[in-house]
Parts: C-alpha cells; sequence; structure tokens
C-alpha cells in the first residue's frame, strides 16, 4: 500500500465518522513508513453491498420532501449574487420563454442557437405556454415536484477537475386545461473537488459519504444527510452544497465559457414532440459594479453527444471534418459490453436539441459512402468483427433520443441489446425506474464507486486515464 493512499484512507474515514481508532493521530510521513498495511487496511475496510436504493439513486418521499422545486431554484437564484427583482418566476418565465421565437435575446431564433444549421424546431408553442405559469405558488395548477435523485459520482473526471454530477429530477404535474403531457427538468449540479490539491483522490470523501447512506436505516437521517449534501452545506468536510448557481455552467458575463454542470429538459408538453434540451446559466450586468443591473439566464446550449443526422449523410459543409472525429470514436464504440460503449464527437458537431419521435436519429439509416467505408476500414484496422450498420446503431445509443427511446431492442453485435425505457424516459412522475437503470447502468454506477473507495483502501489504484474521460468511463460532459 502507497504511504499517500494509506494517509488519504484514514483521512477520509475520520473526516465521515467512519471509525478511526485515534482521530487525533496525526503521523508524519517518518512515523506512516512503519505502519504495516494490515493496520492502515483495518481504518479504510473494503466496501461491498451498496444499497442502490440508498446509495445510487434516491426516491423516498421523506427524502424528496425537502427537495421543493422552489427551494433549488431559489438557492440558485441566490448564489448567483441577483438583485430581488430576479425573483423565481421572473427567472422561470424568462427561461421559458426560450422555447418561443421573438426579438428577446436567447430565445431560440436567437443567432447564436445553431449557428452551424443543423435545425431546430422554433417556436415550440406548447413548451412556450409555461412562460405563463408560476409553478411556485400554492395553488398552481402547474408545478414540477421531484421524483429522484441521482449520485453519478462515476462522472467525475479522472483528473479530479470535479468529483461527478449530482442530480434532481422534477416532473411536471399539471391539472390546467391548457398545459397537458409531460414535462421534466433534470438538474445537473457538478461539484467541486473539496481537495483539489490531491487530484482524483480528494474526492474520496464525497464517494464514501454516499457509500455510508447504505448502513443508514433511518429514512429521516439520511434525508437529514442529503439536504445538507445538495442545499445547506456540511455533508463532507470542505465540500460546497450540490446546489450553487456556480455548479450549473456557469458563465460570468455575456462573452465567458460555461463551466461544468447543466440543467436539461425533456417535454413533451400537450403530448406534441418529445424532445430534450439542455441549459447552462450564465450572470451577465449592464454595469459591473451594480447589483441591480444583472440577470441570470438559462443559456440554450449544445446537447452533448449528439452530433447532428445531417453529418452522417454527407451534406453538410462539415461533414468531411465529422467523418475523421467521427471514425477516432469507432474503438470505444466497439466496445464488448453495455456500460462500455462510448462515444466524444467535438462540440461543433452537437445539435441544440435531440427529438426522440424523430426516424433521422438512427444514423445507420443514412447510406452515405464516405463515413460508412471510413468506419469499415476502421473496424478491419482493430479487428473488429462488427458492421458500420451496428457502430452506427451504437453510436445513435449514445444520445439522448437513442438512450430514451429509438435504441431499446436495438440489437447492436457482438450479442449486445440497448436494454428498455418507460417510454422516453428512465424515471416516471411516479418514481418508477426503467429497467435500462436498474439492470445496467445503477450496477455498474456501484460498482464504479465501490472499486473507487476500494482501490484507495488496499493501494491497487489503476493508472490514471486519459484526462477528457470520467472514471466511469464516459466522456466528459456525456449525459448518461
Amino acid at each position: 500500500m502507497t504511504t499517500r493512499m494509506a494517509v488519504l484512507g484514514i483521512v477520509g474515514a475520520c473526516a465521515l465518522g467512519a471509525g478511526c481508532a485515534d482521530d487525533k493521530w496525526d503521523p508524519s510521513i517518518e512515523d506512516m513508513e512503519d505502519v504495516d498495511e494490515a493496520s492502515l487496511a483495518a481504518t479504510c475496510p473494503d466496501v461491498s453491498g451498496t444499497n442502490i436504493q440508498r446509495s445510487m439513486v434516491v426516491t423516498d418521499p421523506e427524502v424528496l420532501s425537502k427537495f421543493a422545486f422552489s427551494r433549488i431554484v431559489s438557492r440558485i437564484r441566490l448564489t448567483a449574487n441577483l438583485p430581488a427583482t430576479e425573483t423565481n418566476v421572473a427567472l422561470f418565465q424568462r427561461w421559458m420563454r426560450s422555447f418561443d421565437a421573438s426579438p428577446a435575446a436567447g430565445d431560440c431564433d436567437d443567432a447564436r442557437i445553431d449557428p452551424n444549421g443543423y435545425g431546430i424546431v422554433c417556436p415550440r408553442l406548447p413548451e412556450a405556454k409555461l412562460a405563463t405559469v408560476n409553478p411556485f405558488a400554492a395553488a398552481s395548477t402547474v408545478k414540477f415536484e421531484p421524483v429522484g435523485l441521482f449520485n453519478r459520482f462515476d462522472l467525475a473526471p479522472t483528473n479530479g477537475a470535479h468529483c461527478g454530477e449530482y442530480r434532481i429530477v422534477y416532473a411536471m404535474n399539471s391539472t390546467n386545461p391548457n398545459i397537458s403531457g409531460r414535462a421534466f427538468i433534470i438538474f445537473e449540479g457538478m461539484l467541486p473537488n473539496p481537495a483539489p490539491q490531491s487530484g482524483i483522490d480528494g474526492c474520496l470523501p464525497v464517494a464514501q459519504f454516499w457509500q455510508g447512506l447504505t448502513a443508514d436505516a433511518d429514512v429521516n437521517s439520511r434525508a437529514a444527510k442529503l439536504e445538507k449534501f445538495y442545499i445547506t452545506g456540511g455533508a463532507v468536510p470542505g465540500a460546497a452544497p450540490v446546489v450553487e448557481a456556480a455548479h450549473y455552467g456557469l458563465a460570468e458575463g455575456a462573452t465567458a465559457a460555461h463551466g461544468s454542470g447543466q440543467v436539461r429538459t425533456n417535454f413533451f408538453v400537450d403530448f406534441a414532440e418529445w424532445h430534450l434540451r439542455e441549459f447552462r446559466l450564465r450572470r451577465t450586468c449592464t454595469t459591473d459594479s451594480d447589483l441591480s443591473t444583472c440577470k441570470l439566464a438559462f443559456e440554450h446550449v449544445t446537447v452533448k453527444v449528439n452530433p447532428a443526422e445531417e453529418l452522417f449523410t454527407g451534406t453538410h459543409p462539415k461533414s468531411a471534418s465529422f467523418v475523421t472525429n467521427f471514425v477516432n470514436q469507432v474503438p470505444t464504440l466497439a466496445a464488448a459490453g453495455l456500460n462500455g460503449i462510448k462515444m466524444n464527437p467535438q462540440n461543433q458537431f452537437n445539435e441544440f436539441e435531440s427529438i426522440s419521435q424523430a426516424t433521422n436519429v438512427v444514423y445507420a439509416n443514412f447510406d452515405n459512402a464516405a463515413i460508412r467505408n471510413a468506419v469499415a476500414t476502421k473496424l478491419s484496422q482493430i479487428g473488429s468483427t462488427l458492421t458500420p450498420d451496428q457502430i452506427f446503431h451504437r453510436a445513435t445509443t449514445q444520445t439522448c433520443a437513442g438512450c430514451h427511446q429509438v435504441s431499446p431492442g436495438q440489437a447492436l453485435g457482438g450479442g449486445l441489446t440497448w436494454p428498455s425505457t418507460l417510454g422516453f424516459v428512465h424515471i416516471d412522475e411516479a418514481s418508477n425506474l426503467s429497467p435500462a437503470l436498474t439492470s445496467v447502468f445503477l450496477p455498474r454506477r456501484k460498482q464504479v464507486m465501490e472499486k473507487f473507495i476500494n482501490d484507495r483502501c488496499d493501494g491497487s489504484v489503476p493508472a490514471a486515464e486519459a484526462a477528457d474521460v470520467t472514471i466511469g468511463g464516459s466522456p466528459i460532459d456525456a449525459a448518461n
């Protein structure tokens, strides 16, 4: 066991009350060299048997009651340092107006949206009706209610740039006769590394916090811990609460780049058309020194890992450069297991919405000799028996539309079939989980977290992967 890992394991266990023999012991490096590995391992025991319903996804009503939609939006607004005029209602309604077309900046016909001309439905009038409601009022006929919390520790980059994403899913509950259908909003907050100087090892206490929920049989105790982790702080020493404006891709100023974290929508308002969009926060001030001139916007950005179908047809000006980029994805798309299938297209190739009901999102449907021949050549080079069609079907699984609707049941070659959803969603209004989650994704995320903890107890940490990969093997910013 390495000295560095031994110390880190002890620190992490003490910080979370995991039973250190002497929490006042502060060994020097010299002392540590004389400690045998067996005694060190006892302070950071291997973990196993993680309860998925406590440590990976949480749907207990007692827990969800702490996560009212108004509380999360209020927390984002307050941590963005905004004037009192920027109310929850103003922020929400301006966000929903982005589904409409108007001269206002940020609406769907803004020139900054879809600059490559891949195509976006604008306006979406059913969704735009949400800009007329106040979902925070007690008597509102349109509300968003929490249905699940998701631990995405597996999305922590291998370089420790942050410690993963921690998601809150809200489902629309409408009794308004003019607004029907289904709608989900997912807050996907990035958690900064509480000890960035330690790299990814600094995230150990975060993993131990979530795994430790397994041993807590008291749902009210777990609710209090998760409330601290997400909202009030103090759950993990040195770690900020998840719900802060800075953790949802906040950019300061009109031209600054967005950070990590995002909010996604999965909307089917009035049962018109299922589609998914992605948003990140931007704060702008007319006068930097005058708080009263500041506003916060949910800025419409590309949906990550959703390359435009026009690029596969060969008819778009960027098609040639995309072919080169896509061929580089073939080795990971040809993975032997479902959880290993990945792709990471450059952001310039991503669309601004993913439509779950369109047939043209199935990449295998396009007969473009240039990309098919390039993929076939790459498959031969890596010794794969998969076909180009199977690679294209695997690529579709990585998109929002594929993962949520068009790929379930699709044969992918190599004995693999994409698992089932609940029909456009992986968690529904009643907190039911999809077979894809329960049988494939959640067990894998549990495995990643347990291995991360155990590696840091027994010193068998593998060599670091590329910086653009997460500890779960996904590209940075991938949705799934």
